[in-house]
């Protein structure tokens, strides 16, 4: 016979898509056991994996080749926080703190698909705002002193099942090799989990564009050193104080920089050496400048996938240069199919 878990009577499990505010929960004195789960699904491959350890491998691979990790390391802390997820039955309840950008929305979309037959036994809560009383521009729950969360404690909400049944169709749309069903969730009501339709539609602007191949993160980024970012630091600042809700740390974001810099006709240009390979505590501070292939690029001359020939995941979507199919239209705010153009 296995042996049963141990029980935790009256203590809650609170899940958070990093550190930020788990050292205020317990200052705010809210009981229970405080984990995190964090893998950024908003961006790399997502694919309907058959097992759990499908999925570690491959995110694996991802994060440790983006992010400058020792794969067994990511690997390792991919599996455990699964498994802090698939222990949650043994607390009385899952509390969920995730807030409306696209980094929170797309690890709900995870979660309340794994945490699925907890919520039947109406074990599992959330909190998810978008507004704080008193913060002029709210961000993230990161904002927030253990008194605010105190308050905000007792304002969650019991998961329903409807919500699950949205975040099951979103998570089978964001796996697929098209963005057709994702761009179909639109016409269906996602209104139980109410952030949602935004972030998806954040996550299809990182698509590359109908005018010159860069996703919304990449032109801004180019935007902001045109308008006199000298540093990746501050391009970071300035995207951030450009985006309607700022979803990206500074290392997804100096990622992002890393790969604009790379190729036979690179977009941004450093006077240090091998700027593309720099790790954020150097690359940050390092002076930057855009090259007269962005000035092209971002005039709409050039496309940035036709020059790259990068290969790229968004989800399920795999694109590939030098004329990946799908793209983004800004003005129409939806994605097209260019192999019908």
């Amino acid at each position: 016979m296995g042996v049963e878990p141990d029980r935790r009577p009256g203590i809650p499990l609170h899940l958070r898509c990093g550190e930020d505010i788990l050292p205020s929960i317990l200052a705010a004195g809210i009981g229970g056991d405080r984990e995190r789960w964090a893998d950024p699904l908003c961006e790399g491959p997502i694919h309907p994996w058959t097992a759990d350890l499908d999925r570690r491998r491959e995110r694996g691979v991802y994060l440790a080749h983006r992010y400058f990790y020792a794969y067994g390391e990511v690997f390792l802390n991919l599996g455990i926080q699964d498994h802090v997820v698939d222990d949650a039955g043994i607390y009385q309840e899952t509390v969920l703190w995730l807030e409306h950008d696209l980094f929170d929305q797309m690890i709900l979309v995870f979660l309340l698909n794994r945490l699925a037959p907890l919520v039947k036994e109406q074990k599992v809560s959330l909190i998810s705002i978008d507004r704080y009383p008193g913060v002029e521009r709210f961000i993230g729950l990161g904002q927030l002193g253990p008194d605010q969360l105190r308050d905000l404690f007792p304002t969650r909400v019991v998961v329903e099942r409807d919500q699950v049944a949205v975040a099951a169709r979103t998570w089978k749309a964001l796996a697929s090799p098209t963005p057709k069903a994702l761009s179909g969730l639109f016409k269906t009501d996602l209104t139980p989990l109410p952030f949602l339709a935004a972030a998806l539609r954040r996550y299809l602007a990182e698509y590359p564009s109908v005018e010159n191949g860069l996703g919304r993160t990449e032109r801004m980024a180019l935007e902001a050193i045109r308008d006199g970012a000298g540093t990746p630091a501050e391009a970071f600042v300035a995207v951030q104080q450009r985006e309607e809700n700022p979803y990206q740390g500074d290392a997804m974001f100096y990622a992002i920089v890393r790969d604009l810099a790379r190729g036979s006709f690179p977009l941004i240009t450093s006077s240090l050496p091998r700027f593309a390979s720099l790790r954020d505590d150097r690359l940050a501070g390092a002076p930057i400048s855009l090259t007269s292939t962005a000035s092209e690029v971002l005039s709409g001359r050039e496309d940035w996938f036709r020059i790259y020939g990068v290969s790229k995941w968004i989800g399920g979507v795999h694109f590939m240069g030098p004329a990946p199919t799908w793209r983004w239209d800004e003005g129409a705010g939806k994605v097209v199919d260019r192999s019908r153009a």
